[in-house]
């Protein structure tokens, strides 16, 4: 009788033999459904908000009388002030809070894009852009380091995995949903100010919803046991101290900006988001001009989407095979090795075969973004305690320089050479950054951790 109640009390750390569950399944499946969603959901408002400009851009540019290189410039200014402003907002994070900053960011980030639909000059777009870069910032590096403190490394993959899935699902359901949005013109406004409002309103519903629900910490999860919370708490000391060694509990957040390490994985994270954002703001118009203007606006955010269905079944492929085998470095480098071929073949393509320059563009998107979950996993390795904060952020935002970098680059190219050779060029430019990122994981892999601390894998559920 002892030993039954022994059982019935411990079912999380002694499972049956018929369904055999571990601390790490059993914590992991909880946060999947309690946490995820509305990280998911967050980040998938975030990077539709950020890349509408895009599919707006085919009307709005001619209302605004922007050059190529005008819309480039003003959609890059978004990173300006994400770089600026992204480290203090994760230290903010780290002493305020996930919670109370999160909902913060999304108030902000929503109001500002609401308010997009006023804008009718060039300077105002500038200004705008700018506002919402920084109203922005912060909160994916806030989430990767605030799932830190919530996932053991050997999950981490496949977590972040669900949550960086926003991003391809954003980009796939993003240009249709947008260029939807544009064909309504109520109250006399235009298509790409209706949709800006549309766009930004529900940031302020699900921030209410993250301020009321989002536990800061385990022991403020009513859904995780008492154990279940301690049991976390330690196996993420446990692995700081791993990274940390003697300073394990006492890094400062200036440790994180003075990394080496951080700054090389910056290198390699810009790498990858010069090609994202070629895409997120360029592609559009490089389907309709390679269908010769033949299909109208909201067709060609149907055909937007079609390269992200690719990525996103590749991105869980890819995280799940990373944490199941516990590799992170070839199943990053690989992918983007292979995506940097596909874009050179969308180069060599893009005017003589459509057909397979398409093909080309979904395998060099793939290479680009279903590897940001591995890449993510690999961050943490290298700073722990607040340096985690800080440097996370520092490689998000050197990292997202390109994004400033990388739509007014294009935007001068295409403005250079205009129709086909600018696709081909854009391509071309593209495969060779992504390309020297890839190289660069593989050389600077020799210097990071590459086993799961043992913590993480003999850590077991505390009892009484």
């Amino acid at each position: 009788m002892t030993m039954d109640n022994h059982r019935r009390r411990n079912t999380a750390a002694q499972p049956s033999d018929s369904e055999p569950q571990s601390p790490e399944s059993t914590i992991s499946r909880k946060i999947s459904f309690r946490i995820v969603p509305m990280l998911f959901l967050a980040a998938l408002l975030s990077y539709v908000d950020r890349t509408n400009i895009g599919v707006a851009k085919l009307e709005m540019q001619a209302d605004l009388a922007l050059s190529e290189a005008a819309f480039g410039l003003g959609a890059g200014i978004f990173f300006i002030a994400y770089v600026l402003f992204e480290v203090p907002s994760n230290i903010a994070l780290h002493r305020v809070g996930a919670r109370v900053w999160i909902a913060r960011i999304m108030v902000t980030w929503g109001l500002v894009t609401a308010l997009m639909s006023l804008v009718d000059n060039v300077w105002m777009f500038y200004g705008m852009r700018f506002l919402l870069g920084a109203a922005e910032a912060g909160l994916l590096p806030g989430v990767v380091y605030y799932l830190t403190r919530w996932v053991p490394s050997a999950n981490r993959g496949r977590i972040l995995g669900l949550f960086f899935l926003a991003i391809p699902v954003a980009s796939a359901i993003g240009a249709p949903l947008t260029s939807t949005l544009m064909s309504f013109h109520p109250w006399g406004l235009h298509g790409w100010q209706f949709m800006f409002i549309a766009e930004g309103l529900p940031c302020l519903l699900l921030a209410a919803v993250i301020l009321k629900f989002l536990p800061n910490e385990p022991s403020d999860a009513r859904w995780l046991d008492a154990s279940e919370a301690q049991w976390i708490t330690d196996t993420i000391h446990r692995e700081n101290s791993d990274i940390a060694g003697d300073k394990a509990g006492h890094s400062s957040w200036t440790d994180g900006l003075k990394n080496g390490r951080v700054l090389a994985l910056s290198a390699v994270y810009f790498s990858m988001v010069v090609p994202i954002y070629l895409m997120g703001f360029f592609l559009p118009s490089i389907i309709k001009e390679m269908t010769g203007g033949t299909v109208g606006t909201t067709g060609i955010g149907y055909i937007a989407a079609v390269p992200y269905i690719f990525t996103g079944i590749a991105m869980v492929a890819i995280s799940r095979s990373s944490d199941r085998t516990q590799e992170r470095m070839w199943h990053f480098a690989v992918p983007t090795l292979i995506g940097a071929c596909g874009w050179v073949v969308a180069a060599a393509t893009v005017s003589s075969s459509p057909f397979v320059a398409a093909v080309a563009i979904c395998i060099g998107t793939v290479g680009a973004m279903a590897t940001i979950p591995t890449f993510w996993t690999t961050a943490p390795k290298v700073v722990s305690g607040a340096a985690a904060a800080s440097g996370i952020a520092l490689i998000s935002s050197i990292g997202n320089i390109g994004g400033f970098v990388s739509p007014y680059m294009f935007g001068i190219i295409r403005d250079a050479f205009p129709g086909e050779a600018g696709n081909s060029l854009s391509f071309l430019v593209g495969a060779i950054v992504l390309g020297i990122g890839g190289l660069l994981m593989i050389a600077l892999s020799k210097t990071l951790p590459t086993t799961t601390p043992k913590s993480t894998k003999t850590a077991q559920l505390q009892h009484d």
